[in-house]
């Protein structure tokens, strides 16, 4: 299979959630408009080259990607086959929610739209009607084709070298390594506030969010084979509008990165508007629909400066350091090392893009739990992990050690990004302790029970239960909005 074949499929996996949403979430007419805006862009992208870039996939690839792909899922607890956090109880009420109820999603029943991003739950949930119960096995295969497209990316941009794709998913977890040794020699580094100040790697934010952990696996993989092999930015606009629908706050910080390289590009290539037309004013235009669902909320978001909404400003400082700071300096230290010992590299602009984009990302609160940070670093660490694997993928790893080990400050560099692996491991024992497996016949402490779709009437009354008032009313919309008067369709008692 070649490159070109892989981002016609991916662009296939992502838009399929996009035609849903435009045949029942939007009113016929916008329906009809934005259907065929995006079979054209498809069309389109489907027919164009990825030149000079050609990278073939080979068997062996695939099926060692679906093979990860299947396990990662099964241990990610969206099947409920493993161990599940919290946030399970919100995955299986929104897909008790999209199997029981007519779509789109309204609370009440003939209120407004609710204004969240379904994309991810819309397929198993469609092919859970048609089955006349939520279907496991439609969850396993959609969550697992996803993921395998996302390894398939970081594979192709890492020259196939399977031991560095898992390890750039646990790349962003080095500060809870360093919290966890300061806990064992009872050493506080910060007191917890109920708003952090960190961010997760992407394998742990599998276990969290599996919605938002396929599309930001796909963009950042996509977005590092783009510039590993220097290729058009633009390249990007369309994917990432479609993963909009999927998951919010990953899919606007790959947005920034796309526009902030494209003007870059663009400033030295230039461009010419029908270019700009087709590349970038398109894809906006096919999302303009799914921006104005998002801000029909009673109340807005919370968002703000992160010290509003912090009272003790010392720790708060301290927490930066001990989260943020320390990543960035093994990220910069790491990717300075490997120059200097002469390994092949990307460019240094995108990654000194990034660098920024983690330094100030935590300065500013978006959403209930920080979600814009939270969330919107998993492309971001995909890609600053690539950015730091890469060079030691560019030659036979016995080559690159030898290289590495005659200097000690070297191979430290080096020990400090195997690090991280160490808390993936942790939670994927973790998910081999607790599953349906062991709970067959393993000891009372280990029994494990599946957390259930139907445990309340609606997937409001599960935010509120399981959460918060506050969390619940997040999800609702506005009866009066721009979207609910002149996008929505309209509720079906009012067709009668």
């Amino acid at each position: 299979m070649r490159n070109k074949t892989l981002y016609r499929l991916t662009i296939a996996y992502l838009i399929i959630p996009n035609i849903i949403y435009y045949l029942f979430w939007v009113n016929h007419v916008l329906s009809i408009i934005c259907i065929s805006l995006s079979a054209h862009l498809f069309l389109k992208t489907a027919l164009q080259e990825m030149e000079p870039c050609k990278t073939f996939i080979h068997l062996k690839d695939l099926f060692i990607a679906c093979i990860f792909a299947g396990m990662l899922t099964l241990a990610s607890g969206i099947t409920g086959f493993a161990f599940q956090t919290m946030d399970h109880w919100g995955h299986n009420g929104k897909f008790q929610a999209l199997f029981q109820n007519e779509w789109p999603l309204r609370f009440p029943a003939n209120g407004p739209v609710m204004a969240y991003y379904f994309g991810y739950y819309l397929v198993p949930a469609a092919f859970s009607k048609l089955a006349g119960h939520i279907s496991s096995a439609a969850i396993l295969i959609w969550t697992s084709i996803g993921i395998t497209l996302g390894l398939l990316w970081i594979c192709i941009s890492l020259h196939q070298k399977w031991w560095a794709v898992l390890l750039a998913l646990c790349v962003g977890d080095f500060p809870r390594f360093l919290k966890g040794i300061a806990a064992h020699w009872s050493i506080r580094l910060y007191r917890f506030e109920d708003i952090g100040v960190e961010h997760w790697s992407n394998l742990e934010n599998l276990f969290w969010a599996p919605n938002q952990f396929i599309p930001s696996l796909i963009l950042g993989g996509m977005l590092f084979y783009v510039i590993r092999h220097r290729l058009n930015y633009a390249l990007l606009c369309f994917p990432t509008a479609l993963a909009l629908w999927w998951a919010a706050f990953p899919a606007l910080a790959t947005g920034l990165i796309v526009a902030l390289l494209l003007v870059f590009q663009w400033t030295r290539q230039g461009v010419s508007f029908c270019e700009f037309w087709e590349h970038a004013l398109l894809p906006f235009i096919t999302v303009i629909p799914l921006l104005l669902l998002f801000q029909a909320h009673p109340q807005p978001p919370q968002n703000g400066p992160i010290w509003e909404f912090r009272l003790d400003t010392g720790n708060l400082v301290r927490e930066y350091l001990v989260n943020t700071v320390a990543d960035v300096a093994v990220f910069v230290l790491a990717f300075m090392t490997f120059r200097r010992v002469g390994l092949p590299g990307v460019s240094a602009l995108p990654f000194c893009l990034l660098v920024c984009i983690t330094l100030l990302f935590p300065l500013a609160r978006v959403g209930k739990v920080n979600d814009m940070l939270l969330r919107g670093m998993m492309p971001v660490l995909v890609l600053i992990g690539c950015c730091l694997l890469y060079p030691l993928t560019s030659q036979p790893l016995p080559k690159v050690l030898t290289e590495i080990w005659g200097n000690a400050f070297y191979v430290v560099i080096v020990l400090v990004l195997l690090v991280p692996s160490g808390v993936g491991i942790a939670r994927l024992y973790r998910a081999t302790r607790f599953n349906r497996i062991t709970a067959l016949w393993g000891p009372h402490e280990l029994k494990f029970a599946p957390i259930p779709y139907h445990a309340y009437p609606s997937l409001y009354e599960t935010l509120r239960q399981r959460w918060s008032q506050q969390e619940a009313e997040q999800y609702l919309g506005k009866p009066d909005s721009f979207y609910e008067e002149y996008i929505a369709p309209p509720p079906k008692e009012s067709l009668k």
